[in-house]
This record gives structure tokens, sequence and C-alpha cells, in this order.
């Protein structure tokens, strides 16, 4: 690469705006169809196990008997991949705009309800 080259190219890329953000005090807007944590809500929910039949990394546990049912959700291990909102039948789960969720504790990542049937 020639001097002249190089110096053409440098002067480019520095009037460029940045391809970076100050995250985290500043974001990106979101696209329209952007899939971040799983919402549950208990109340439209059946307990058909739906959901976890379509997680294909396992990060949901539907578990009960014929009284109750608990349902598990494990961040760490989601892909994100919303299959398990579009599998669910009476619309119990939704994909939220959620997506800052690092964390040392892994226990914060974990979430479980339990609701009659």
């Amino acid at each position: 690469m020639s001097v002249g080259t190089f110096l053409t190219e440098a002067l480019r890329t520095l009037r460029m705006d940045s391809a970076t953000i100050d995250y985290p005090n500043e974001s990106r807007e979101l696209p329209d169809r952007f899939r971040g944590k799983i919402a549950f809500e208990a109340t439209p929910c059946t307990g058909c196990g739906m959901c976890e039949r379509h997680c294909a990394a396992d990060a949901i546990v539907v578990d009960g008997d014929a009284d109750e049912v608990t349902w598990a959700y494990d961040t760490a291990r989601c892909m994100f991949c919303g299959q398990c909102v579009e599998s669910c039948p009476t619309n119990a789960l939704e994909s939220t705009d959620e997506y800052d969720l690092a964390d040392s504790d892994s226990d914060t990542l974990r979430e479980s309800h339990t609701f009659p049937r």
C-alpha cells in the first residue's frame, strides 16, 4: 500500500461517524421484531407444556399435578428464538424489549411461577 493510498483512506475514515456507542449510557433503537427476555403471565396459562416442548435450549420447564403448575424459565439458557411464544396457544408468553441481562449471580437469571391449574 502506498503512502498516498494510506493517507487517503485514513482521512476518509476520520470523517466518518463513529460505529460504536457509549453503552450503557447510550442505546440503539431496537428493531420492530426484536426478541428479548420472555415475559410470562400466569392467568391465561393452562400448563399444557407446549412452550417447554418447543424450547430447543431447555430453558423452560413446566411441571405440576392436577391442582397446580410450576412454570420455570432460565434466561441464561434461552436463545431468544421465540419458539415458545409462537407455540403458546393461550398467549401467556411474550417477547419483551429487555436485553441487558448480564449478571454475576445466576440465580437472578432464573424465575419460577407456581399457580393453580
